[in-house]
């Protein structure tokens, strides 16, 4: 089967699926679904093609059954907003829409992302996002383990999470550094305009944050107080010791010249 074909079946699937049976099969999952229409690959004879068969049953069958959970997700659509989307996609993808479905869909990692997906594509449908937010989105539920999904509520407020899924999440476009630390703590960060979508209309978490234009990055600065200290300390560390007529530097290094340059390290050393 060409890609063109399982393109076709995707996208007349997704403007006329039939929900019961849609539901029969996510309810009752079982290995083989695919063979009962389609095989990919031709026979290369022996254990190597059961071996090679076996897996692209897998990939076909794990397929099928992300793309089964996304459908089901959009259960409440009309075939005309469905059809509407799909043809959106196409336009501003550039390709056709059931290709771009179909590596949507089986690009997510986890079957629960297929119904975080839904939603999305959902909200996109009723006017709540804009299509190119929608890709956006995509991209950020792509690249975020599911485990980390699920933290992206406590980056409501300025926050920082030593277990790592702060420095990802960020890289992700999903968060946004909020303040600076200088005092050698950890930046904070809250969510991005990108991660409260990815909130609001993927998870139905409604957040008030404001998110201004540009960038406004506070910084959590010293005081003139620890700015004179730090100076001082780095002049005590860095002043020479002046003993038995000799002057000793803190590298090591000793001196006993009394020229211009070394009369004013004899005077730096004795705290004139």
């Amino acid at each position: 089967m060409t890609v063109e074909t399982m393109s076709n079946i995707i996208i007349r699937t997704l403007k006329a699926p039939d929900w019961e049976k849609l539901k029969a099969a996510d309810k009752d999952y079982g290995h083989g679904q695919v063979k009962a229409f389609v095989s990919l690959i031709p026979y290369v004879g022996g254990v190597a093609a059961e071996e090679l068969q076996r897996y692209y049953d897998y990939k076909d069958d794990e397929f099928f059954r992300k793309f089964t959970r996304f459908l089901i997700g959009m259960a409440e659509t009309s075939d005309e907003e469905r059809t509407k989307f799909a043809e959106e996609l196409q336009q501003k993808a550039d390709d056709y829409s059931g290709n771009v479905i179909m590596g949507m869909v089986d690009r997510l990692d986890n079957i629960n992302k297929e119904a975080i997906l839904a939603k999305l594509s959902v909200a996109r449908m009723h006017g709540e996002i804009s299509i190119e937010d929608f890709f956006r989105l995509h991209t950020l539920l792509e690249r975020i383990p599911y485990v980390d999904l699920k933290e992206l509520p406590r980056y409501k407020e300025p926050f920082y999470d030593k277990d790592g899924d702060t420095e990802l999440l960020f890289a992700t476009g999903a968060l946004e550094l909020v303040s600076i630390d200088t005092k050698g703590g950890s930046n904070k960060y809250v969510l991005s305009r990108l991660g409260e979508m990815l909130l609001r209309w993927g998870f139905n978490i409604h957040l008030e944050l404001e998110h201004g234009k540009g960038t406004n990055v506070e910084l959590d600065v010293m005081s003139n107080e620890d700015v004179e200290e730090i100076v001082r300390g780095g002049i005590e560390a860095s002043r020479p010791i002046f003993k038995d007529n000799t002057l000793y530097f803190p590298d090591g290094a000793k001196s006993g010249a009394l020229d211009d340059d070394g009369a004013f390290l004899y005077d730096l050393a004795r705290g004139k």
